[in-house]
């Protein structure tokens, strides 16, 4: 029988990084080196609002599915308007979720 493997969902900030399919592929190499099966990535394209859209839909999908973790790359959450306190509190209050960033 095959294990089923915890979700994890990533995160990207389109403005940070040159090919966002490379991005993408080397957070999801990430989560399974970790132990986890991507569900999806999100990807923030411009951040412009105080919480941006795409970081929202992931606190929304978390929750959802009752997922408890989210691979970013260094910085894709601590670049934010909002400090980055507050969007790992936001994740870890409304989703039960933490971060773990990866090195791209």
């Amino acid at each position: 029988m095959t294990k089923l493997l915890p979700l994890a969902y990533g995160y990207l900030r389109m403005d940070l990084v040159d090919d966002g399919d490379r991005a993408e592929q080397q957070i999801t190499q990430a989560a399974q080196h970790l132990g986890f099966q991507m569900a999806a990535v999100f990807r923030e394209h411009s951040p412009e609002t105080i919480v941006p859209t795409a970081y929202l839909d992931l606190v929304c999908e978390c929750c959802r599915a009752d997922a408890r973790t989210v691979i970013a790359a260094p910085g894709h959450l601590s670049g934010m308007t909002v400090p980055q306190a507050v969007l790992l509190d936001m994740l870890a209050t409304r989703a039960r979720a933490h971060v773990r960033e990866v090195t791209l």
